[in-house]
């Protein structure tokens, strides 16, 4: 996969390079807490500038095999403040599948302007126009209502209900999975 750069309203969604250390560590400091009930516990390297270098690095090498593209969202006017980040994981493109899998995260003091639904419209787009695929799946914690919203207005559709299927903030949580098909979707000659 090549680099991304997705353009919005009032959102641009772009690849993550190893230079966004410094932006995704203060990203995540500064949502310690609005982020804890969703994300898996984190170590006190987590927290530093080192750890994120290597791991941006490492969304590199999976956006090289083409099987994943990890995102930062910013707004228009303040392109140095990452706002959120948007994920397509376990991007599979060969026969007999074509999906992906999307997570996603918004800073606090943006939730409720509609960023995260813009966002997640661009990465849809994407990833039904240019990469072909014919699925996307996303779940969320029960408790998770603003991430409910998003994906209901995005088209998602409940599928399932997992019981104790992911341990984050730290206990077991359930987890509503959903999904999106693309119908527009046609085998191409290069797939």
């Amino acid at each position: 996969m090549m680099k991304v750069r997705l353009e919005g309203p009032r959102v641009v969604v772009r690849s993550t390079i190893e230079d966004d250390a410094a932006r995704v560590l203060a990203y995540f400091d500064r949502n310690r807490k609005h982020l804890e009930p969703w994300e898996p516990d984190h170590d006190a390297t987590f927290y530093t500038e080192p750890y994120w270098r290597e791991r941006l690095r490492g969304y590199d090498d999976d956006r090289g095999r083409g099987t994943g593209e990890r995102m930062c969202i910013v707004e228009h006017h303040a392109d140095d403040v990452l706002v959120g980040l948007i994920s397509l994981m376990a991007v599979m493109r060969r026969a007999p599948v074509w999906n992906a899998r999307v997570g996603y995260s918004l800073d606090q003091t943006k939730e409720g302007r509609g960023l995260m639904s813009e966002a997640l419209g661009l990465v849809i787009r994407y990833a039904f126009d240019d990469l072909n695929l014919k699925r996307l799946l996303a779940g969320y914690v029960p408790q998770n209502s603003r991430s409910a919203r998003v994906l209901e207005r995005a088209g998602f559709v409940k599928e399932g209900y997992h019981r104790e299927y992911l341990f984050v903030g730290g206990k077991w949580e359930d987890h509503v999975e959903t999904s999106l098909i693309n119908r527009e979707w046609k085998l191409t000659s290069s797939e």
